[in-house]
């Protein structure tokens, strides 16, 4: 009994007490480096877009700086839950902030290839060296008297004529070089020199633009010579160029002034003085015909159509139209078939009205060929290739060129009102990606941002935000002329050319100086009679027609200039435009000092047959 109560009491154990706890699911190691390296990434991709969006921020401050604060806010509550995970050992929090990671890694990816490639494509557009594709061809004349050469070994010691200073020159040189073959080379100054050469057979081969008989396609005497020649062999490379030094303005406070130029093959097959005013948001657009007959400034005194001054260099271009004008060039434009075509399609195309049906010459950009396309009467939507067409075609209208001209400066418009107009982002990127690739220029990126900035809220500011294109007012003009004959030595005919008026030049020189010049002291029209049931149109700024002689045959034996009983022919002035009466001038127009500037009274603001492959028919509008 004793032995039973001194036996040791058990003690009863308490389960709950007993049990061990459950140890909680920690994340590995692995999770965790995961998890730093991907929010690594996202800083870096963030970092980026910070830079790139402040990079252009001068388009809308206050929107970017919003922005940028919500991008660096995002930025420290992904970088808190990564830290706060990784310290708390929580799984939760860790798969938490992993598909936040991951969310913001794509969205930042995304966000990045855009930035960049507006980057790259402005970058592309403003750079000062870029290269150009040039088509090449190697023409002989089937009649030709001279070495006879039916393939590219016969070139050996032939005499091979080229335009000098122009891309198929060097390439040309550069492709027989290799081939091993030594002709003996002889220049001229235009591709019309050249291919009266070849005719005359002054030289064996001439060397060419690939589409020359477009190119040259301007004179009937010279275009029925293209049946008798052909191509022994046509190459393409690459050349480097280099963008004229630009002025260095603030476009937001000085005008300034642009020339426009599209490029076909070497040639300028648009000439286009473009002013802008940021003060007034005034721009005139003032066209030179291509065709013009005028001193060429790198041909020492020499005389071309002015197209031809492209095909040594953009700057004697730049010179040569300073020189014709008076007016100092700030800035270049240039742009090849390309970009109208892609930037045409970038903004979902355009409507138009033509008021001649005709098949239109346009561009393949896949061939890098032309080939034909109908283009009804009527209203129309145009697409890129229509488009060109549109812009290209001068023959099936009764003003012609006027005509052509004309057209440029529509589309011009057009596109550009499109554009400030839209708020599809999808837009911005094509347009720019087209341009990026077709369009050069000197005004550099950041001049671009601001103006444009500037135009925008001067836009909301004071102009219709809907309709922000109405902020600019713009004019259109052209430089006239008339059509005359030149003597052809070597072919032994008159051959087509195109002589400015030199009344023209003034009226053109003084407009674009009323635009330009802060320093004018304008003075008042006498009196200004308008109704406000009538629809005003401006007057032009330039008449079609001059008081001034006109020599219609040069050289030969049917000399105008020394017939002294041929008149000119007496032209009614515009209403409201002076007549200008001038005498033929060799060089630059003489503009007075210090003269008045009249106002402008349209400014409201006082602050052949062609046959070939048809394509199919553009949009008409019911």
């Amino acid at each position: 009994m004793n032995d039973l109560e001194n036996t040791e009491k058990i003690p009863v154990l308490d389960e709950k007490k007993t049990s061990k706890k459950k140890p909680k699911r920690r994340p590995k190691v692995g999770w965790n480096i995961f998890l730093t390296v991907l929010a690594v990434v996202v800083n870096i991709l963030f970092i980026v877009e910070v830079f790139y969006v402040t990079k252009y921020s001068a388009l809308s401050t206050g929107v970017f700086m919003i922005i940028n604060a919500v991008m660096l806010a995002v930025l420290l509550i992904l970088d808190g839950l990564v830290f706060f995970s990784i310290r708390l050992r929580n799984l939760t929090l860790v798969l938490i902030a992993s598909c936040l990671l991951i969310t913001g890694a794509g969205a930042g990816s995304y966000a990045a290839y855009v930035l960049l490639r507006v980057d790259k494509s402005v970058n592309d557009i403003t750079t000062s060296s870029y290269t150009k594709t040039v088509n090449t061809a190697l023409v002989v004349y089937g009649k030709g008297t001279g070495k006879e050469v039916r393939e590219l070994a016969d070139i050996s010691g032939a005499i091979v004529g080229y335009a000098n200073g122009t891309g198929p020159a060097e390439v040309a040189e550069d492709y027989l070089a290799e081939a091993g073959i030594v002709p003996e080379y002889k220049s001229y100054n235009d591709y019309a020199s050249v291919f009266n050469a070849l005719i005359s057979s002054e030289i064996d081969v001439a060397v060419l633009p690939g589409s020359y008989k477009s190119m040259l396609n301007t004179d009937e005497a010279i275009a029925s010579y293209f049946e008798d020649t052909s191509v022994i062999e046509s190459f393409t490379a690459d050349v480097k160029a280099e963008s004229v030094v630009s002025a260095d303005k603030d476009l937001t406070k000085a005008p300034f002034t642009v020339l426009l130029t599209g490029e076909n093959q070497g040639l300028a097959d648009t000439i286009m003085i473009v002013t802008v005013n940021p003060i007034s948001m005034r721009i005139t657009m003032t066209s030179i015909a291509r065709d013009s007959y005028v001193p060429i400034a790198c041909y020492y005194g020499g005389k071309s159509k002015i197209n031809a001054a492209h095909t040594v260099s953009e700057e004697c271009m730049v010179a040569t139209v300073e020189q014709l004008t008076g007016v100092d060039i700030d800035y270049t434009v240039e742009f090849n078939f390309d970009s109208v075509i892609e930037v045409v399609d970038a903004v979902g195309g355009i409507d138009i009205y033509n008021e001649v049906e005709f098949n239109g010459l346009t561009w393949d950009i896949a061939t890098q060929a032309e080939y034909f396309v109908p283009m009804p009467v009527g209203e129309l939507h145009l697409d890129g290739i229509h488009a060109l067409a549109y812009a290209r075609e001068r023959y099936a209208f009764e003003d012609g060129d006027f005509a052509r001209q004309r057209h440029q400066q529509e589309i011009i418009q057009k596109v550009l009102a499109k554009i400030m107009a839209s708020r599809n982002p999808n837009m911005y990127l094509d347009v720019l990606s087209a341009a990026g690739n077709n369009i050069k220029t000197n005004i550099s990126a950041e001049q671009m941002v601001t103006f444009m900035s500037y135009a925008m809220k001067k836009a909301s500011r004071y102009y219709d935000s809907s309709n922000v294109a109405s902020v600019f007012n713009i004019r259109t003009n052209r430089i006239t002329g008339y059509s005359a004959m030149q003597w052809n030595e070597g072919l032994s005919m008159y051959l087509y050319i195109y002589l400015l008026y030199n009344g023209s030049i003034s009226d053109s020189y003084n407009s674009i100086q009323r635009n330009i010049d802060m320093n004018q002291t304008p003075s008042l029209l006498g009196s200004v009679s308008w109704s406000a049931h009538d629809t005003y149109t401006p007057p032009a700024l330039s008449q079609d027609e001059y008081y001034e002689h006109r020599e219609t045959m040069i050289g030969g034996p049917e000399d105008s200039s020394s017939q002294q009983e041929t008149q000119p022919e007496v032209i009614e002035p515009v209403e409201e435009t002076p007549s200008i009466d001038s005498e033929p001038i060799e060089e630059t127009p003489v503009v007075p000092e210090e003269q008045p500037i009249e106002p402008d009274p349209g400014d409201t603001d006082l602050g052949g047959d062609q046959t070939g492959e048809v394509s199919q028919t553009p949009e008409i509008i019911e």
